[in-house]
């Protein structure tokens, strides 16, 4: 008769060894780790010098699986370098852990076939939560985020098709806005350069630009979009094809801050003074937009801010909490520097 087949060991201090270095059961040391308050002071500190000795890391996946409760959000972003993925991340992490939730964070790369293997993984382990940087998504993806029967979060875009839970900024409302501004100073041949992001945000972006344009009896004919990733060359070669086509192009939309960088760095090559022969905007300012020489022009958006409120609401869904909305538009502010004041 062949004998049963033994579980492979990983190596790693169990519940069972923390017991019997503190000489305790190891439903005491359950007890100590997850409601700490149950266990008398001497106790658990004889219980934590053993966790301390043995490394003991608790297995809370397992905790989740035996509970049915996970405190594991997951995100997805399209980006690890663009500023508002990067602005947004951080607090909201920390927003996050004051709530007593970790942030799984997951790399798509914008693209919505790796989305699709990337949350169909995740589902698998049961998070608490998936948040999701953006609102562009597959025919699939999206089937499986209106399925999971778990809070969805769209954040950074607001948007009439969210999923579940939406924070973020009207991107159409914000380009229209900064094309009105530069229209309402006597620019009247305004290009606009946008690089690959979420494509459902960059069309917003277009859109708001050509409608603010239409409104002003101007043509929005001098526009640039590329599949590349937003980068300073991106900029500097979009503005170069644009001047090709108008020479008397005299202001310039950038979807992003390295776009903007780009193009201002190609004006000075060419000499071309910012903002008498040519104006630079761009529509998601940062450190950039306002260290440059000259400022640059910018809609602003308060990320951290985002984070707050998109912690809030996501933790208070996740908790069964009564929510008012679901939808927040965290606003934004345009920002005018030198680079658009004549």
């Amino acid at each position: 008769m062949a004998e049963p087949r033994k579980r492979r060991s990983t190596g790693r201090a169990t519940l069972a060894d923390v017991a019997k270095l503190a000489g305790v059961g190891s439903m005491t040391v359950s007890r100590a780790l997850r409601t700490p308050e149950q266990v008398s002071d001497k106790l658990r500190e004889k219980i934590q010098q053993a966790v301390d000795e043995l490394g003991y890391i608790p297995n809370k996946a397992a905790g989740a699986l035996a509970s049915g409760q996970s405190d594991t959000i997951a995100m997805l972003v399209p980006s690890m370098t663009e500023s508002a993925c990067c602005q947004f991340i951080g607090p909201f992490q920390t927003q996050l852990a004051k709530r007593n939730f970790q942030l799984q964070i997951s790399y798509t790369g914008g693209v919505l076939d790796q989305e699709e293997k990337i949350l169909t993984n995740i589902l698998a382990s049961s998070p608490a939560a998936i948040v999701l940087f953006g609102s562009e998504r597959s025919a699939k993806g999206r089937k499986l985020l209106e399925t999971c029967n778990i809070p969805v979060l769209e954040v950074n875009e607001i948007t009439p098709l969210a999923i579940d839970l939406n924070v973020g900024v009207d991107h159409y409302q914000a380009a229209k806005v900064l094309t009105q501004q530069l229209i309402e100073q006597g620019f009247k041949n305004i290009g606009f350069i946008g690089g690959h992001g979420d494509q459902a945000i960059l069309n917003k972006q277009l859109r708001g630009w050509q409608a603010a344009m239409i409104e002003g009896y101007l043509a929005p004919d001098h526009f640039l979009t590329s599949h590349e990733q937003a980068s300073i060359e991106l900029g500097a070669q979009g503005l170069a094809k644009l001047l090709l086509r108008e020479q008397e192009l005299d202001a310039l939309i950038c979807t992003h801050e390295n776009i903007a960088m780009g193009a201002l760095f190609e004006c000075q090559r060419r000499v071309l003074k910012v903002p008498n022969s040519m104006a630079i905007t761009c529509l998601d300012g940062g450190a950039f937009c306002h260290q440059s020489y000259p400022g640059i022009t910018a809609i602003e958006v308060d990320y951290s801010a985002m984070a707050n409120q998109a912690a809030d609401l996501i933790s208070s869904k996740i908790q069964g909490n009564t929510i008012m909305t679901n939808s927040i538009n965290v606003g934004f502010q345009l920002q005018q520097r030198a680079s658009s004041q004549t």
